[in-house]
């Protein structure tokens, strides 16, 4: 039986309560449900990830926006728990059913062995021809009703294996919804972790390298301002589908959060990371917007990128800050510009 998630009594929920008003207030953070939430979780201290990116988010000079909290809550608190549920009962259900064919069957089984046990002890004795045809006209009837048995246990067992490859695909679909971005349908911030923290472990223990991208679209915020939010919405599409055509192989691609987009290169070096950030840089700025309906161009789009190598005492939050100081100073020394790490 799952444990209760919140068994904090009247008095510390009370104080939890207080002090997880006044983060808010203190970073001008709305107390909706679901921020309420990654502030209870955060002051509770049970959730170290949660609390670690959230007060990376609250360090940020600007206060943190909407998506970037509902990214965060989605990661951290919103586990599918109704499409879980509807797969845990189904594979109940399918057990149950499993396990009432194997009990019948294992009662027939039992029963013709006891046939075969009688019919053996009776060729032992004398019997009239007419008594022996009885009996085995017995084992005979009972031979077709095991072999039907034997024929539908084996129907059952297909219909089972059908039923769980089913299953399988779906929990494969809500394990791949739950890491995809749902706007531009690339990887999310949640599988960039998983990622990241998978290519660190593979990188130390092949003794290879590896290089991260960070990219910013550069004035997006003109974008959504001057046209609106479907236009930026298309911007994000247009850049995320353009790091997708400009990476190959084993590379992966990942919103990271609003306007920014990051890029892990594996077994590649600094060198080959520029290269690769060059040739994005140079495909999003020559890419060219239109309005359908007027055919005017919403202007020039480019991106900022910060590009970083993989050291030995990396983790993945320094080599992430690494990556975004390098792409801060590319920001700085005039966008659309590639800054490496230090």
């Amino acid at each position: 039986m799952d444990t209760h998630p919140y068994p904090d009594d009247y008095s510390k929920a009370s104080e939890y309560l207080r002090m997880a008003l006044s983060l808010l207030s203190s970073h001008k953070i709305p107390p909706s449900p679901v921020n309420y939430q990654l502030g209870y979780e955060c002051i509770a201290g049970r959730n170290e990830a949660l609390k670690s990116n959230l007060e990376q988010l609250l360090e940020q000079p600007a206060p943190p926006n909407d998506e970037d909290l509902w990214n965060l809550y989605r990661r951290f608190c919103l586990q599918d728990e109704k499409a879980l549920e509807v797969i845990r009962q189904e594979l109940r259900n399918v057990i149950l059913n499993i396990q009432g064919d194997f009990k019948k069957t294992g009662g027939e089984l039992n029963r013709y062995s006891n046939t075969l046990n009688r019919f053996a002890n009776i060729l032992e004795q004398p019997l009239s021809e007419q008594a022996m045809s009885l009996e085995v006209q017995k084992v005979l009837e009972d031979t077709r009703e095991v072999k039907q048995t034997h024929n539908n246990t084996e129907e059952q067992i297909s219909s089972v294996l059908s039923e769980m490859e089913s299953m399988r695909q779906e929990l494969q679909e809500v394990k791949t919804e739950s890491m995809t971005d749902g706007l531009t349908g690339i990887s999310n911030r949640r599988a960039l972790d998983t990622t990241l923290e998978k290519s660190i472990l593979e990188a130390r223990e092949q003794n290879h390298t590896f290089c991260m991208l960070l990219g910013d679209i550069d004035h997006f915020k003109h974008f959504n301002d001057s046209h609106g939010h479907l236009v930026g919405d298309k911007v994000l599409r247009f850049v995320a589908s353009t790091l997708t055509k400009c990476t190959k192989g084993n590379d992966f691609v990942a919103r990271f959060g609003g306007e920014e987009f990051a890029v892990i290169l594996p077994k590649t070096d600094m060198n080959g990371a520029r290269v690769v950030a060059e040739h994005i840089r140079k495909a999003i700025s020559s890419g060219d917007l239109k309005d359908r309906r007027t055919g005017s161009s919403y202007g020039r789009i480019t991106i900022s990128i910060g590009v970083a190598q993989f050291s030995a005492d990396d983790l993945p939050h320094t080599l992430l800050q690494r990556t975004d100081d390098a792409l801060y100073r590319a920001k700085q020394r005039g966008r659309n510009r590639i800054e490496r790490a230090a």
